[in-house]
């Protein structure tokens, strides 16, 4: 019998891939892009101008929320790019000077776009993974590029060490704090005023925007959703202690990608710390979100093992 399909939400990210990604994580892997949109963001004065994409995704009847839950699928294949391509080729039609027009909003709807997403459908399983192992999937990487704003989001203070590593790493960003952790020699962001204002600065300056946010307590972590958010974040990381203990840890990320999630806005990828000091740091697997950072440096895989 075929999938019953009911629920529609709507997501956004910088690419299809992104988009499609996101979607099996928060909505399992029987969500599907039913259309998907290309937007023109022109940016403040010609600053932050980029593409971005607003794709509706449909769920199966009954389906579940994997947030926390199983890993993503890695994607690849001619699907996703045919898409891309041809939105490319619209919004180019749309931009000719003959036709003076100056619309900003690309629809990848067409006769044949249902076509193409169920080959993307196809491309996305992973063949061969088994129930209660970690799926490997590519290695996410902080975002880089002038006036771009990542937001590394933690307990306490445990947000602060992986943006200063990932400072270190890119050459130097501008390391600033949010919510509820400060800290001496770094400006903090106040709203999303103060977000604009550091991006503006950023550019100027040829950085990146690095910000450690602060949760406070883990039961705290849901009601900064809507601060978090308000930043606009181009990329966001949760800083993972792999040496806590994994229900804890859980816990207060099932409370925030939640939460999160009511605002539209969805985890891009884990920072790991402790993993060196723990004998079982394969726990984090557990969240179902892409592992990018370990204990100061970059990720090899985007797994650190089988999840039992």
């Amino acid at each position: 019998m075929p999938k019953q399909y009911s629920p529609r939400y709507q997501l956004k990210g910088a690419s299809l891939e992104a988009i499609r990604v996101k979607a099996e994580q928060q909505y399992g892997p029987g969500a599907r892009i039913v259309s998907a949109e290309k937007v023109t963001n022109p940016g403040i004065a010609g600053l932050f101008a980029a593409n971005r994409y607003e794709a509706t995704i449909e769920v199966p009847a009954g389906g579940t929320s994997l947030i926390p839950g199983g890993p993503a699928h890695a994607l690849q294949g001619p699907a996703i790019a045919a898409l891309l391509e041809q939105a490319d080729a619209a919004e180019m039609d749309l931009h000719r000077p003959s036709e003076g027009v100056s619309a900003a909003v690309v629809s990848t709807a067409s006769p044949d776009f249902a076509g193409m997403l169920e080959q993307l459908g196809k491309e996305f399983e992973a063949p061969g993974s088994a129930v209660g192992h970690a799926v490997p999937v590519p290695v996410p990487v902080p975002l880089a590029g002038s006036g771009n704003l990542i937001i590394v989001v933690g307990l306490g203070d445990a947000a602060l060490g992986p943006a200063l590593d990932m400072s270190i790493a890119e050459g130097g960003s501008d390391v600033r704090t949010a919510g509820a952790l400060t800290a001496f020699g770094h400006l903090h962001v106040a709203g999303r005023q103060g977000a604009t204002a550091a991006r503006a600065q950023a550019v100027l300056t040829g950085q990146t925007v690095l910000v450690a946010y602060g949760l406070g307590r883990p039961g705290e972590a849901a009601t900064h959703a809507a601060a978090i958010a308000a930043l606009a974040p181009d990329q966001l990381w949760l800083a993972a202690d792999a040496g806590r203990k994994a229900e804890d840890t859980a816990a207060w990320v099932r409370a925030l990608t939640t939460a999160l999630a009511a605002e539209r806005v969805l985890v891009d990828a884990l920072a790991v710390f402790g993993a060196s000091e723990t004998g079982s740091p394969e726990t984090v697997n557990g969240l179902g979100l892409p592992i990018g950072w370990v204990d100061g440096k970059p990720a090899r895989v985007a797994v650190l093992g089988k999840v039992d």
